[in-house]
């Protein structure tokens, strides 16, 4: 997450919002105290190392937000407004995943082909070209997996520069491709019934499907990547890798966060939904928000297809 630049020029208002904070919360005290009280605090906050990465993850993704909202810096708005882009980006969020890990799986398993090369390296084909991309994409990161079923059919007389194709049944059963060359190809069958690489390859196609009803929450990190926790370790190391690949949608994720952190300033303060304000003032809201104390973990429960912020929890899923 880059640092926001310009730090010092929110100062007077962080100021401000702190004064406003402190004379809602204190009574019977001095104003004179309380001014003082509003200094020393502001000042160990702008003092802190923690501001820094506080300003940049809370207050460029507001600002981002003001951009996307079409205001510029002498614009007004309510919180009403930024509500309601909050849900508009959530919406989109939620789509955007939900039509994301529906693609991650492979729809017919039977339909890959799988080509063995003389080197015990794997390809894929498909007649569904996601299907043949997400698998290609498991392979490579499993590169070694025929290297075994190479070295058994070299053993059994095949040649180690014939390419072996095969399919692999719902029951993990390894197929010699129609395409097998008659003369090996009984003796291809053989090898490949007593071979374990077609329960590893079922076994892979499956943990890349992430299911409909997966539940999983997400928290973002001061790097500006997100963390996938789940109870289900499939789902978790799926739904990782997706955000992994996604660094958009991670960014959306951090301005929904923001502008919830925006809501709960906006209810310490007494701020009505309806009142107008300047757009630096928001942003001071933000940065007063981020470095106060006031705010904790926050983290995004997505269940059902829908993504809903849970603030103040240490989870351990």
């Amino acid at each position: 997450m880059s640092s926001v630049s310009g730090v010092s020029s929110y100062t007077s208002a962080l100021y401000q919002w702190q004064n406003q904070k402190l004379s809602t919360s204190t009574s019977g005290g001095s104003s004179s105290s309380s001014s003082s009280s509003s200094s020393s605090s502001l000042s160990q906050l702008l003092g802190g190392n923690s501001v820094s990465s506080q300003l940049s993850s809370m207050v460029e993704l507001t600002k981002y937000a003001m951009d996307a909202m079409g205001l510029d810096s002498n614009s007004r708005v309510t919180f009403n407004q930024i509500t309601k882009y909050r849900e508009q980006l959530n919406t989109e969020f939620n789509t955007a995943v939900k039509d994301g890990l529906s693609k991650l799986g492979v729809s017919d398993p039977s339909s890959v082909t799988f080509t063995l090369a003389a080197d015990g390296s794997m390809t894929a084909t498909s007649a569904n070209a996601t299907d043949q991309a997400n698998v290609q994409a498991w392979l490579k990161g499993n590169a070694a997996i025929g290297k075994d079923l190479r070295t058994a059919l070299t053993s059994a007389g095949i040649s180690g520069s014939t390419a072996v194709s095969m399919t692999v049944d719902s029951n993990g059963k390894l197929i010699a491709a129609s395409s097998t060359d008659s003369a090996d190809k009984a003796a291809i069958q053989a090898v490949l019934d007593n071979s374990k690489l077609g329960s590893t390859l079922n076994t892979g196609m499956k943990s890349l499907a992430v299911s409909s009803d997966a539940k999983f929450t997400l928290k973002a990190n001061e790097n500006g990547s997100v963390t996938v926790e789940s109870s289900d370790a499939a789902t978790k190391a799926a739904v990782q890798k997706f955000f992994d690949n996604n660094p958009a949608l991670v960014k959306k994720f951090g301005q929904i966060q923001a502008l919830s952190g925006l809501d709960d300033a906006r209810k310490s303060l007494q701020v009505s939904p309806s009142d107008l304000r300047k757009r630096i003032e928001v942003e001071s809201m933000a940065a007063w928000w981020a470095g106060s104390g006031s705010t904790s973990n926050s983290f995004g429960n997505y269940s059902n297809g829908s993504l809903s912020m849970l603030s103040g929890l240490n989870l351990s899923v």
